[in-house]
């Protein structure tokens, strides 16, 4: 896969190492809302799909309770959350080697924008990505389908000159919705039976081999 010139990225748990601060957050608005949160293992499912379907499916909350989940959840990601959160090892000297190639670098992610771009920023890599293509506050842009579509229609990009790059089931299915490959990125995950169940084109351990298989 060489030849894609047009890498889209998901961004928590893939180029963000953000399962602390995601999990402190979910831990927070369960306690708000009077209920004993899972152990964290269990909480790592939360990492990667949008969070009103992770509070239904994962906590068994309502479409309602689901919302006020949400909301208490980005109350306390906003202010210490989004502070905890690291890059995975090997991204940024993969990203830099990718722009160096003359690649166009896109960033798909179920988080809302506002945060999205404030993390890549605390990160230090916002300058390798050109296109943003994030989650709205509402539920109209929340599928993973409907984000890699946005950023493909960002881009302009050919199909046929595109490859995903995701830690979880959700990323494929809307990378393959769209029409498009997806690489698997286990990062010490325990997602990685997930990724090749689920159809990845590829599974790779970490971004070293990343960079070995894309560029």
């Amino acid at each position: 896969m060489k030849n894609k010139r047009y890498l889209l990225f998901d961004l928590d748990g893939t180029v963000a190492d953000s399962a602390p601060g995601v999990m402190d957050s979910v831990e927070h608005s369960l306690k708000k809302m009077g209920i004993t949160p899972p152990d964290r293992g269990f909480l790592a499912k939360f990492i990667g799909p949008p969070l009103r379907y992770s509070y239904m499916e994962y906590i068994g909350l309502s479409a309602e309770d689901a919302e006020r989940g949400v909301a208490l959840y980005r109350e306390h990601y906003a202010v210490e959350g989004i502070l905890n959160t690291g890059l995975f090892e090997g991204v940024k000297e993969f990203l830099e080697a990718a722009k160096e190639k003359g690649k166009t670098v896109l960033l798909a992610t179920a988080k809302p924008e506002v945060f999205a771009k404030r993390c890549l920023k605390n990160l230090g890599v916002e300058q390798y990505f050109d296109y943003v293509s994030a989650a709205s506050f509402t539920p109209e842009l929340d599928s993973k389908s409907a984000i890699v579509g946005r950023a493909l229609a960002m881009s302009g990009a050919d199909k046929e000159d595109c490859v995903m790059i995701g830690d979880r089931c959700y990323d494929i299915e809307g990378a393959h919705n769209n029409g498009i490959p997806c690489i698997g990125v286990v990062n010490g995950s325990p997602f990685e039976k997930e990724l090749i169940e689920t159809g990845a084109d590829a599974v790779v351990n970490d971004f070293f081999a990343l960079r070995k298989f894309l560029l």
